[in-house]
């Protein structure tokens, strides 16, 4: 790896990685083995992105994009989408 962060272009997003340290190549089999879709637009999650995340009737998880367009949870539920799974999962109850 010549510098950090990692960055590559992957489905019209860039992506910048400082953790784990890895190359450009080995980053987009990263994103093409560990990206998830986003429940809102349909489009790419990559690993290593902060998430919203969606409670469905069954008692399953559908993750969004932690942006204005995408983000319907609020910050109420949130976490960060790793390596194939949802990792640091925060859920903030109302009052």
């Amino acid at each position: 790896v010549d510098s950090l962060p990692t960055t590559v272009e992957y489905h019209s997003q860039e992506i910048h990685l400082f953790d784990p340290v890895v190359c450009c190549d080995c980053l987009l089999k990263l994103c093409e083995g560990y990206s998830t879709t986003c429940a809102n637009c349909g489009e790419v999650i990559p690993p290593y992105s902060q998430v919203g995340v969606l409670k469905v009737d069954n008692g399953e998880k559908q993750f969004v994009h932690m942006n204005t367009m995408c983000l319907t949870v609020g910050s109420a539920f949130h976490g960060y989408w790793g390596k194939g799974k949802l990792r640091k999962f925060i859920q903030i109850e109302a009052c």
